[in-house]
């Protein structure tokens, strides 16, 4: 049986190969146990091609006669996996063509109807893709597939059994990167492609899986592969690791583990193994990891400082008892504290966000949320509003609610969207909250703005001279991608102290404070701000002049 697997375009507006994406480890799995299995696999990564997806698809299918097309991915790559079916469906009428991964798992009918695949697989998929495709080629029983969607003899949708879940996750073979072109995506990497990356010039990140799924219920969080948590072993991860850094030269780990420090022995024994790896190779090598606030300790986190761990991610989500409560993630304000205090203390960069709007989100709540990050804007922490994907908790009180009043409507158009979803804030109270924490992230986060910003020869990369807000430590980050040199801004961690700050240039300074500025007049209405504005405005506008003035001729030079 002859399969092709294909990685959607991350970005589907582009016609040319784009690298900044994070690399589909649930597809290099599903690769990875087709080939163990004996299939004859070919894999398409769309990102790194030049051209339109249908012209792509078409050179890929016309070279062999494939059985099936595999593809998949989150809620959020709807329309991206889309353009793949429909491609598929226009172009080769004799292939069949088989989805999965969170989207269709979340939503098992409703894409099925939608997408028109031949089958789909819900939840894990290294043990239901195998036994599916072999009971294709022996024209079994496919009722007897746990796991699966399809149509039945009578036209209508039909789902078999739950799979069982893979207990031992150290059975399942390591992804194939090389069926996807992972040294391509390697070479290609830049500082400031993903928020993690820029702790080294020329980033080479390995992202590792080493459990599956959580045994807490969040009610923002979906687990396709469900609920019940399994860890790998730490002999599975530092083999995996001791093959994949000196073939690959990585200098950055993330590891993908939801509860890293659930049990200690074995970060112990990870830190202490992984400060093996590290001491046989001839370059620097760091990782990630993620963790909750409820399980940490000062000695923890010193220990895994000195395994080589340079960041934590944690679930911080609210500063409100009456939200988190809701939220049902079972910690506290204080928990957070201590959190914040001790990472910082061990020099570890703090991945974080509060997210507002929760079902039991209060005018009150928020802002409580709110002046805790202002008071604490020297951790890094983000701020965004929840989002109610499809399968979680959230989902389905707006599907109740009626606020989500069309599924396919909201998971094509709406998904990423700021929606109401508590009877506790009006619309407007809502909109107000949109704003307050917009501007609040732009008045208050830590900046900085670069001493220069110079092109490298031959590339199309920039090095930056900046000065940590934090530390006042002077630094050059090399090999960045600015798009436009004149107008720009991103986050980045200092190498020394490890905070946060975000980076901009000089007009996107003076852009944010003439908005900053303005919002006064915009939302008191003209006539009633005209005083306090109008000095403003003549300061801004001269400013403006200035600095664009400045900007163009240091551009031209």
């Amino acid at each position: 049986m002859k399969l092709l697997i294909v990685v959607p375009r991350s970005n589907a507006g582009e016609l040319s190969a784009d690298y900044r994406y994070l690399f589909p480890l649930g597809l290099a799995y599903i690769s990875s146990v087709l080939k163990k299995a004996g299939y004859d696999v070919d894999c398409l990564n769309l990102n790194h091609c030049n051209g339109s997806i249908e012209e792509l698809m078409n050179y890929s299918l016309s070279k062999k006669q494939y059985d099936y097309v595999l593809t998949g991915g989150l809620s959020t790559s709807y329309k991206q996996i889309k353009l793949v079916s429909d491609t598929v469906h226009t172009l080769a009428h004799n292939v069949g063509l088989i989805l999965g991964g969170g989207l269709i798992s979340s939503e098992p009918e409703l894409m099925f109807n939608t997408l028109q695949p031949d089958y789909i697989v819900i939840g894990e998929g290294e043990k239901t893709i195998c036994e599916l495709l072999e009971c294709l080629e022996n024209k079994g029983d496919i009722e007897n597939i746990a796991g699966i969607g399809y149509r039945s003899n009578q036209g209508k949708f039909t789902c078999t059994k739950p799979q069982t879940p893979i207990d031992n996750l150290d059975s399942i073979p390591y992804p194939d990167f090389e069926g996807f072109e992972f040294d391509k995506y390697l070479d290609r990497m830049r500082p400031n492609d993903q928020y993690f990356y820029d702790l080294f010039d020329y980033p080479r990140v390995y992202p590792i899986v080493c459990s599956r799924s959580c045994p807490f219920l969040c009610t923002f969080c979906f687990h396709p592969v469900g609920n019940k948590y399994r860890q790998r072993s730490v002999n599975s991860i530092i083999d995996e690791l001791s093959i994949m850094v000196k073939k690959y030269r990585i200098n950055t780990i993330a590891i993908y583990d939801e509860l890293f420090s659930n049990n200690r022995d074995w970060l112990y024994e990870f830190c202490r193994r992984f400060k093996q790896i590290a001491a046989e190779l001839s370059w620097e090598c760091r990782w990630s990891c993620q963790m909750r606030v409820d399980k940490l300790d000062d000695e923890m986190l010193k220990t895994m400082k000195d395994a080589g761990c340079y960041m934590v991610s944690y679930g911080f989500e609210s500063y409100s008892p009456i939200v988190l409560k809701s939220m049902k993630k079972h910690i506290t304000p204080s928990q957070i504290d201590l959190a914040v205090n001790s990472t910082l203390k061990h020099d570890l960069s703090i991945q974080a966000n509060f997210i507002f709007g929760d079902c039991a989100e209060t005018v009150q709540t928020a802002q409580e949320t709110l002046d805790y990050w202002k008071n604490n804007n020297h951790a890094g922490i983000m701020l965004a509003f929840i989002n109610p994907y499809p399968g979680t908790t959230l989902y389905k009180h707006c599907l109740e609610k009626g606020v989500i009043k069309d599924k396919l409507d909201f998971i094509e158009s709406h998904i990423s969207d700021a929606i109401n979803m508590t009877d506790k804030i009006t619309d407007s109270e809502f909109e107000k909250l949109k704003i307050d924490v917009f501007e609040a992230g732009l008045k208050y986060r830590v900046c900085a703005i670069p001493v220069s910003v110079k092109k490298r020869k031959d590339t199309d990369t920039y090095n930056i001279q900046v000065k940590c807000p934090h530390c006042n430590k002077s630094m050059e980050y090399r090999n960045y991608t600015i798009r436009y040199k004149m107008f720009f801004g991103f986050n980045m961690y200092c190498r020394q102290c490890r905070h946060r700050f975000f980076l901009m240039s000089r007009l996107y300074q003076c852009v944010t404070k003439s908005y900053l500025l303005l919002s006064p007049v915009m939302s008191r209405g003209l006539k009633e701000a005209a005083s306090h504005a109008r000095g403003s405005l003549i300061k801004t506008r001269d400013r403006l002049k200035r600095w664009v003035k400045r900007l163009f001729l240091s551009n031209l030079l």
